[in-house]
């Protein structure tokens, strides 16, 4: 099912962290923490955001995101749980929809893992760990939209 051209709005546009400075930012920011996950936000500095440069004709521009991820193989041995917490994470991103009366500054998100996952996951790929890890993901993204939503004043008196 295609998005329409509303729905598209509605969701971030992710860009990946890539300067060790960025993710150094991010260490020092506000965080919500769920279990072995933390995940740090702030808003992005104005002149990080791009100006509209684009033509008319194309479509609008959609809510930038930065995104960094931190899975360290000290906490995380295999390589498949690493890129799964990492698919995870930018999945979620992608799926979520921003209420269209708020308003979110350009974030710049950095996900990552504290401690070692617990041992009850024996397999690398098994769906109880997707499952876990989209749990957490989902728990801090909500936990974030909600500390940092600005919504619009209503004109009651």
């Amino acid at each position: 099912m295609a998005d329409t051209g509303a729905e598209r709005l509605n969701r971030l546009r992710i860009d990946i962290l890539r300067q060790p400075e960025a993710f150094a930012a991010c260490f020092a920011a506000r965080y919500a923490q769920y279990g072995e996950f933390r995940l740090h936000y702030r808003a992005a500095f104005p002149e990080a955001v791009p100006s509209s440069s684009r033509p008319a004709q194309q479509e609008p521009r959609r809510q930038v995101c930065w995104l960094g991820l931190v899975v360290p193989k000290k906490f995380c041995k295999p390589a498949v749980r690493r890129n799964l917490i990492k698919r995870t994470m930018r999945q979620a991103l992608r799926d979520l929809r921003l209420p269209e009366s708020g308003v979110l500054q350009a974030p710049v998100l950095m996900l990552r893992l504290t401690r070692k996952l617990p041992a009850e996951f024996h397999s690398a790929r098994s769906s109880v760990l997707a499952k876990y890890v989209g749990d957490a993901v989902n728990a801090l993204v909500t936990a974030w939209i909600e500390r940092t939503l600005v919504l619009p004043e209503s004109g009651a008196a």
